[in-house]
């Protein structure tokens, strides 16, 4: 008994999950305790008030209901990854932005911040944080006035030493050596970079720029050449001249709504949330740029064509029941009446109500509401009250699949009394998963 009871409720999942079940997931598919609570205490108020009738027992019933179910399900799903269930949170796309780019730009540290509001801050940058460079002396590219032989220079970075060794041999120029040195300390890894600077004059010098702007130290430069004390040939160091100090590496140095700050580094991550890039200093003391959040409006724009396409591909999914289960039609019109409420905020999106429920959009005043709108006005706020009235509707029907069924009323429950739950409500739904296999 036991093995044939679990054969048939494998068929029984196999067929929802096969028939039924939306294959695609996401995270609102998961529910915390307080909304299963919520769930719950609905369930049990509905029960309270439902009269009692009777259903015809089918196994079209069985799919209209559960695809009913389903479909509402899909749509909710869809309204609320643009932004959760939370009617203050649809459709809080956010972009951070910048007042002025080209001085401080602004990004977020990663993706699960992104939509998060910040609050607006002012940013002067008074000097950018710079690294050390050593540029060398011009010389003759195709001469050369330093003996062949193999020589050495140490590179002290940090608490870290190296010594770079490296070969001059008989026909190489000061333009090959100056080449070699290059890919040698740009392969060493030890944090510099190099690069040989031409000049029109056929003459040529090694630059070298350290990564970083400081180690810890404001006033410390990041790296020191010498070959005072190498184990090969010295002179090489003096030769080229890439002792001599070019630029000082510096911090930056910037305030944040008047308060003073510095860092080593042009690129600072405020508050672990979003990262700002210093791109230039303040030419005055107004010159400013203002960090924030504002509405993303071509997510906005997409996120309304959206909505649109889940709404009519869930009125279409319906419409497939209106002759077999005609109170189907009653939640058309209740769709239709409740899309008419906002006809005047979906009409300035270029969204029409059709008589069939489905909603039609014109892109091109879609497009130019959002233009017009940018300065004064999220254009996300004409379509949440749809959204919201949508999203509570639908939730509705997935609480109780069975209210559009076309069901005889046996009895109503008596007004001047106190009613208890019962399970019939739900277990009617539940029910139908099992008719074709009992």
């Amino acid at each position: 008994m036991a093995d044939y009871s679990s054969t048939i409720l494998s068929n029984v999942y196999n067929y929802y999950q096969t028939n039924y079940s939306v294959k695609s997931s996401s995270r609102f598919d998961t529910h915390k305790k307080s909304d299963l609570k919520d769930i719950y205490n609905s369930i049990v108020s509905a029960s309270k008030e439902e009269p009692v009738y009777l259903l015809r027992r089918s196994q079209d019933i069985a799919k209209y209901t559960i695809g009913m179910k389903e479909s509402a399900m899909e749509l909710s799903r869809d309204i609320a990854s643009y932004g959760g269930k939370e009617a203050e949170n649809l459709f809080n796309n956010n972009t951070l932005f910048s007042s002025n780019p080209d001085l401080v730009s602004v990004d977020y540290i990663n993706n699960e911040e992104e939509n998060e509001n910040i609050d607006e801050v002012t940013i002067h940058v008074d000097k950018l944080a710079k690294p050390q460079i050593n540029r060398g002396k011009f010389l003759d590219t195709e001469s050369l006035d330093i003996n062949p032989g193999t020589y050495s220079f140490d590179v002290a970075s940090g608490s870290s030493n190296y010594e770079l060794q490296f070969t001059i041999s008989e026909g190489d120029t000061n333009k090959s050596i100056q080449s070699r040195l290059a890919r040698l300390i740009n392969s060493s890894g030890i944090g510099l970079n190099a690069t040989v600077v031409p000049r029109v004059d056929a003459t040529s010098a090694l630059e070298i720029t350290s990564v970083s702007n400081g180690n810890g130290d404001e006033n410390a430069q990041p790296f020191e050449i010498s070959d005072e004390d190498t184990s090969q040939k010295r002179g090489i160091i003096d030769y080229l001249g890439i002792r001599n100090l070019s630029q000082s590496a510096s911090w930056a140095k910037f305030s944040i709504d008047g308060e003073e700050y510095t860092s080593p580094d042009n690129r600072i991550d405020i508050g672990n949330k979003y990262q700002i890039t210093l791109n230039s200093e303040s030419q005055s003391e107004d010159d400013t740029a203002t960090i924030g959040t504002k509405p993303d409006f071509e997510t906005i724009k997409d996120t309304v064509k959206g909505v649109v396409g889940s709404y009519n591909k869930f009125i279409e999914s319906v419409s497939k029941y209106t002759d077999k289960q005609p109170r189907t039609s009653l939640l058309l019109e209740n769709m239709r009446s409740s899309s008419q409420h906002y006809k005047d905020s979906l009409s300035e999106l270029g969204i029409t109500v059709n008589k069939d429920a489905t909603l039609s959009i014109d892109e091109d005043k879609l497009s130019k509401t959002i233009s017009e709108l940018k300065e004064d006005q999220d254009p996300a706020e004409l379509i949440k009250g749809f959204a919201q009235s949508t999203l509570r509707k639908v939730n509705q029907i997935q609480l109780n699949p069975m209210d559009y069924v076309d069901k005889r009323i046996v009895a109503y429950k008596n007004p001047s009394t106190e009613h208890f739950a019962n399970p019939y409500v739900t277990s009617a739904y539940s029910g139908m998963l099992f008719n074709g296999y009992m």
